[in-house]
């Protein structure tokens, strides 16, 4: 489906260098460049000549180059194709569980991805929705337009009717409606796939996106921008859009198009790596609430809640037992030495006074077999003040990532520590 030739595969924080003849030159580094001061360097920070990855992890195109940034918290060999091929299925996996990508509309997705990029999996997704909506037929409604005609349409506007045709007497500037599949829904599908025709360069996709814009003639080409989405409201007729429309999204707002020609158009889909750990802990953790065998009552994200003047506090996750509270907030670091920054460590106690919790915990990712081990704080001057640093692998012994992460979590974190705080 891809060309391994024009994938480069490097890990969230690492630099990227452009060399002559490589397969990231100049030309790619001058686009990203552009693109980089463009989104205030978001994605990767700019140097001479070199490209540095930041917390954001995914798919960055880049003419005909497709760059994959992929999240890493072990020591492995940085250069080792497992390493990388563990880390990438653990990322399609993490989108997949966090709902920011569907797999199971594609047949053996990860036999087409040993091939091809993830941004091609995004392609094939957001191609493989429309093709359903449009075999299912386009969604028509009424749009009102102003025309003036020859003959009495609708009903005429006077003001504009005695303005525009004073020496036109056998006109009328007329307001009537069209039913028809020129709407938002499909104005917005449309812009998309004019992206893609430019970006895409795989011909088996060239095929399928010259078949749509055909049979996407009569809709008319809109700019389209992040305020169109905001407002975008599904309905039983209109729900089967949903997920092309979420697709649509991420190409349309993340593609910056080379103004000045020269065929160095840029799409980024990229996901902030700290984000995307506490969404999937969180969700691993949700799976309890629905466990007959488990005492925990509720799991929930936090919203931001003030603190103070204008700056507020934001907990990740709040696990609740009958009487217990829990905080865990989720950290994406590999520590040094195992140990935590004073910042973090003061943020614990702030989060026990402020959410009136029993125990407040800092989960980091596991990088080696000494962090493994739990490393809690009580105190007699502290009383009721219960933290813990602690560190959790996301894998199971085979390198895939471990499908009972919630129940391991509570056994490893949370079982001993409620029955340790119903003893104070």
């Amino acid at each position: 489906m891809g060309n391994d030739k024009n994938i480069i595969q490097v890990f969230e924080h690492h630099t990227l260098k452009a060399e002559p003849g490589s397969k990231f030159d100049t030309v790619h580094f001058n686009a990203l460049e552009k693109y980089g001061y463009k989104t205030k360097e978001k994605y990767f920070s700019v140097g001479n000549k070199r490209i540095k990855f930041n917390n954001y992890v995914g798919v960055i195109q880049v003419k005909n180059l497709t760059i994959e940034i992929l999240p890493k918290a072990d020591n492995a060999p940085e250069d080792e194709k497992k390493t990388k091929d563990k880390w990438r299925n653990a990322l399609i996996d993490m989108l997949k569980e966090c709902k920011l990508i569907k797999l199971n509309t594609i047949s053996n997705a990860k036999l087409k991805l040993k091939s091809a990029s993830i941004l091609d999996l995004y392609y094939d997704l957001f191609l493989s929705e429309t093709e359903s909506i449009y075999k299912h037929g386009l969604r028509k409604s009424y749009r009102k337009v102003n025309e003036n005609l020859n003959k009495v349409k609708g009903k005429i506007l006077f003001t504009q009717h005695i303005s525009r045709n004073a020496f036109h007497k056998e006109r009328f500037f007329v307001e009537h409606q069209y039913f028809d599949a020129d709407n938002k829904l499909n104005q917005i599908l449309l812009k998309a796939l004019s992206i893609l025709k430019i970006i895409a360069h795989n011909p088996d996709y060239n095929i399928r996106i010259n078949k749509l814009l055909l049979n996407f003639e009569g809709i008319s080409e809109q700019i389209i921008t992040e305020k169109w989405f905001e407002n975008l409201k599904f309905d039983r007729n209109t729900e089967r859009y949903r997920q092309a429309i979420g697709l649509a999204k991420l190409i349309i707002l993340r593609y910056s198009p080379d103004l000045k020609g020269g065929n160095e158009n840029v799409l980024a889909i990229m996901f902030d790596m700290n984000m995307l750990y506490e969404n999937y802990i969180y969700r691993k953790l949700k799976t309890l609430q629905s466990n007959p065998d488990i005492p925990i009552t509720k799991v929930t994200e936090q919203n931001r809640t003030p603190f103070w003047e204008t700056r507020g506090l934001r907990a990740d996750i709040i696990v609740e037992t009958e009487n217990k509270r829990l905080v865990i907030d989720t950290k994406w670091k590999v520590l040094e030495d195992n140990k935590p920054s004073d910042a973090d460590l003061k943020q614990m106690f702030v989060y026990n006074l402020h959410y009136e919790t029993d125990l407040s915990i800092l989960l980091y990712p596991k990088t080696t077999i000494d962090s493994a081990k739990k490393k809690p704080f009580r105190n007699e001057k502290f009383k009721g003040q219960n933290c813990q640093v602690a560190f959790t692998s996301l894998f199971a012994e085979n390198d895939k990532l471990d499908t009972n992460l919630g129940i391991r979590l509570y056994n490893e974190l949370i079982e001993e520590e409620i029955i340790t705080l119903f003893k104070y």
